[in-house]
């Protein structure tokens, strides 16, 4: 059975991995969870400026029309994209929760160097 599948058999989505355990009453999860938010909502803004800008110069280019944009959207390109965007996404946005506070431990350097 492929690791995918194993996830969802089990109810949850393979992008959750090391998420057991999230306390919302945790300051440190709550944090964390803020950051996801404020960096989500950020993304969401940014993005859709860029695909506004996009296709205001398309269009007026005479390069596309809504309904190529629509037939696009419905292309095999643009599936292989969002199959390969999907995992890579869900694990970039779960980052503070599946690897949280990597910083390097430099506590002995420093009493070393005392």
């Amino acid at each position: 059975m492929s690791s995918e599948r194993a996830h969802l058999e089990a109810g949850r989505p393979h992008g959750f991995d090391g998420l057991a355990g999230l306390s919302p009453s945790d300051p440190l999860d709550s944090a964390r969870l803020m950051g996801v938010i404020t960096a989500l909502a950020a993304e969401v803004y940014v993005l859709k400026a860029e695909v506004m800008r996009l296709t205001i110069a398309l269009e007026s280019a005479g390069a596309t029309s809504e309904s190529a944009l629509a037939e696009a959207g419905r292309g095999q390109r643009m599936q292989a994209w969002f199959n390969a965007e999907e995992g890579a996404f869900g694990r970039a946005l779960l980052r503070p929760f599946t690897h949280p506070d990597e910083t390097p431990d430099v506590s002995a350097r420093m009493e070393r160097d005392r």
